[in-house]
């Protein structure tokens, strides 16, 4: 078995609560049989994090993949609620299973007292995702050879449909805040204009090559914070129906040119005809119930 404490070492000083809770862990690794990995990732793996980070960990298990290993994955998730106090005093614990197919993962979520969160994943050893899968995961205990094999689908993969299916969402989401607009529904209204907003954070991160577009506007700014889709800042409003009107037409906009260039990236076929149909109503203000 083989530890990476420099790179633990290697971790600022305003981590320092990270890196206490990161150490009990890979002290509860090292000295269990079942477990045979340790990645720790997100905004530490990359070198990104401050003293407000979360600490998000896998722990692969030596078990079969799916509920034959659970029994072994469970154990070990066990142990390590054992361990918590250990590493600080803890406020509330939320457990969880993720079934699907033949995977099969543990999940704890760890809210200790002085705001330090760790968010914890078990699983069978063969399922953890490594490599393009997870790039911003280090593995910092593994037992034989330093895993480096890719295990899952890439982070940064987006397939044309699912770039057509963002975009088709987006100004269905566009022509729901114009029909509550025009009802007087300001907060129905502005919860659709804030949907078209994060699919098109989704949008612009597929067609920036950031890791898991999936996740909008975390990897936007985590990928290039000061490269934002041009009108961005006009998608904001209060609960005004002019300015949740004009908010409206600008995440067209910007949904129409961030939609353009993810299709370009991504080689996908665009829903011009709602596109344009959406556009068209957003666009009109005659039947607002502000106007009436």
């Amino acid at each position: 078995m083989s530890s990476d404490r420099a790179w633990l070492s290697s971790l600022s000083s305003e981590l320092k609560r990270q890196r206490e809770a990161i150490t009990a862990l890979l002290d509860l690794c090292e000295a269990s049989p079942l477990v045979s990995s340790l990645s720790v990732g997100c905004s530490i793996g990359r070198g990104a994090a401050d003293a407000l980070s979360d600490v998000d960990a896998a722990i692969g298990v030596r078990a079969t993949r799916g509920s034959a290993g659970a029994r072994e994955i469970r154990e070990v998730e066990e142990a390590v609620i054992a361990l918590l106090p250990r590493i600080g005093t803890v406020i509330d614990v939320l457990r969880w299973e993720s079934v699907g197919g033949d995977l099969l993962i543990r999940r704890a979520f760890v809210q200790f007292a002085d705001r330090l969160q760790l968010d914890l994943a078990v699983v069978a050893e063969e399922q953890v995702r490594r490599g393009d899968a997870a790039p911003d995961f280090v593995a910092i205990y593994w037992s034989g050879s330093r895993p480096t094999t890719t295990h899952g689908p890439s982070a940064y993969e987006v397939s044309s449909e699912q770039v057509e299916e963002w975009s088709f969402l987006g100004w269905r989401a566009l022509l729901d805040a114009d029909k509550y607009l025009r009802r007087g529904s300001l907060w129905e209204a502005h919860h659709r204009v804030h949907e078209a907003r994060d699919l098109i954070w989704k949008l612009w991160a597929a067609a920036r090559n950031a890791a898991y577009p999936w996740h909008g506007l975390s990897q936007v700014l985590d990928h290039e914070p000061d490269v934002l889709p041009a009108g961005i800042e006009a998608t904001v409003a209060g609960l005004d129906a002019a300015v949740l009107r004009r908010a409206a037409v600008a995440c067209a906009d910007v949904l129409e040119e961030c939609s353009a260039a993810a299709a370009e990236a991504r080689g996908a076929k665009l829903p011009t005809a709602m596109a344009e149909y959406a556009r068209s109503i957003v666009t009109s203000t005659s039947g607002d119930a502000r106007a009436q």
